[in-house]
């Protein structure tokens, strides 16, 4: 049941085609939703906050109303860490069926700021790289070959948690190159 669900939400999202590279990330490609920590931590502070109105009490006011704000900030903070990623390069060099395909990506970011905890998956491959400024990263991910022929990688997820963990964003990239799997 969550499979199907989760197949049919994946449909909507962006990209949903394969697209030239280089690609940038920008406000309107980026998902956030909240973790199970973050979840917790709203109804924990819905609970202060009801208690501190229901017994006038300022001083607990205060404090549910100071980590609210921090937790809205840290959504926010997540959603800059995706925010202007860009992927520039998507190669990987001809392999034999049954190998294991290296497929390099490179990132660049538009703007300074540090990115770290970065997450790529593409079906079973995961990888995790930080952005340390606006100079270029490279990362690899390890893709299985069954079958040989032209081998399209399909939509790459990349997400982050990152600062406080609250709150998940995620973003697609569909790189058009095809990469060769030898018989």
């Amino acid at each position: 049941m969550f499979a199907a669900l989760r197949k049919r939400l994946a449909a909507w999202a962006r990209p949903r085609h394969p697209e030239a590279l280089p690609v940038v990330l920008d406000r309107q490609r980026i998902y956030i939703l909240p973790t199970g920590f973050g979840l917790f931590l709203g109804l924990l502070l819905g609970t202060m906050l009801l208690g501190g109105l229901n017994y006038n009490n300022n001083p607990a006011l205060l404090l549910g109303f100071g980590l609210a704000s921090t937790a809205l900030l840290s959504l926010h903070a997540t959603h800059l860490t995706l925010s202007g990623i860009g992927l520039r390069e998507a190669r990987g060099l001809p392999v034999h069926a049954g190998e294991t395909l290296r497929l390099e990506l490179r990132f660049d970011a538009v703007r300074s700021r540090p990115r770290s905890g970065l997450v790529l998956e593409l079906g079973d491959a995961r990888a995790v790289f930080s952005l340390p400024d606006v100079t270029p990263a490279a990362t690899e991910l390890l893709l299985p070959t069954k079958v040989r022929g032209w081998l399209r990688p399909g939509r790459i997820k990349l997400a982050t948690t990152q600062p406080l963990g609250l709150a998940r964003a995620w973003s697609y990239f569909w790189p058009e190159p095809r990469l060769l799997v030898y018989p």
